[in-house]
């Protein structure tokens, strides 16, 4: 909180007191950080249930108390300044550590109990967090788990801001671990799946040109996976495929999959269901064969409830067991 305030005066032309003031006024702060989300004046009033020209009149006052500007406004909404997205990272960690506060004190009694909040890949979901989830509320029936599903930067933007205790991901470049602390939990295997009938299902160790001409349903673009897949066909120096589907949900990959002679490169761990009761079958091609690191990462020095450790816990000991 002081070096919240400190950080705000700086900013500002205002009042001294008019940071102190903020950051103990639990309301104001409701009102920011739900601007923020929402980027709309309307939206954020609404979702507060108070009058439209009342939370603008709160905004513009607090603003003239700081002396400076909290949001741009543009054709994108209402976007944070530098100054308030240094604010409001410091009060999403506030109101974090007052839903910990919160657990903590409701398992005085002994018996834990809150929330605990675990950002996730989708690769994750299929085995290791049903794993650690059933065991730790088989022995804590008390705690909420929530899993946050988003992209990877999404996830440790909202790690770092307190609002996630703990991210399952697999750290790739660009991946800034300053901060965080970085814990290995398992190896992901990345192979090319088609359905059990597929005409190269059993053709034996197949090159990389012999299945470029295949239709493909590839990552989208921009995610790493993708990057593996692509790189491993400028190594061989061939054109990567051009994807017939480009997605990332599972229900659809699984249904393509099933009703057509598609390929598919994807984490075997999403689909072993599937490859043990004979669905599906992961074509021979040991140069699409990846393994990446799946890791655990947490936010460095972050004190987390006894719900959010307790599931931690799990998570570690199904991934590393």
């Amino acid at each position: 909180m002081t070096a919240a305030t400190a950080d705000l005066a700086r900013s500002g032309q205002g009042s001294p007191t008019a940071p102190r003031h903020l950051l103990h006024d639990g309301r104001k702060l409701l009102l920011l950080l739900t601007l923020a989300d929402t980027r709309a004046v309307s939206s954020a009033a609404a979702a507060l249930g108070i009058g439209q020209a009342g939370a603008s009149m709160a905004l513009a006052r607090i603003e003239a108390a700081l002396g400076f500007r909290l949001f741009h406004r543009g054709l994108q909404g209402m976007t944070p300044t530098d100054p308030a997205s240094r604010l409001l990272l410091r009060a999403r960690r506030i109101r974090a550590e007052l839903r910990h506060a919160a657990s903590e004190l409701a398992s005085a009694e002994g018996a834990v109990v809150g929330a605990a909040v675990i950002g996730t890949l989708p690769m994750a979901r299929a085995d290791l967090l049903p794993r650690a989830i059933g065991t730790c509320l088989a022995r804590a029936p008390g705690i909420q788990a929530q899993m946050v599903e988003a992209p990877a930067e999404i996830l440790v933007a909202r790690l770092r801001s307190g609002e996630i205790d703990a991210v399952v991901t697999v750290p790739g470049p660009g991946f800034e671990p300053k901060g965080l602390v970085v814990e290995p939990l398992l190896r992901d295997e990345m192979a090319v799946l088609g359905c059990a009938g597929h005409p190269l299902a059993s053709a034996g160790p197949l090159t990389l040109r012999e299945v470029s001409a295949l239709r493909w349903i590839l990552p989208w673009r921009s995610s790493m996976n993708r990057a593996l897949f692509e790189a491993r066909f400028i190594e061989e120096k061939l054109p990567p495929p051009r994807p017939a589907v480009q997605a990332a949900d599972l229900s659809m990959i699984r249904g393509l999959l099933a009703a057509s002679d598609m390929v598919a490169f994807i984490s075997l761990r999403l689909f072993q269901f599937e490859i043990d009761a004979g669905l599906l079958a992961p074509l021979d091609l040991g140069r699409l064969s990846i393994e990446r690191e799946v890791a655990l990462v947490r936010r460095e020095g972050a004190s987390l409830s006894l719900a959010a450790e307790a599931l931690i816990a799990e998570i570690r000991g199904w991934g590393t067991g």
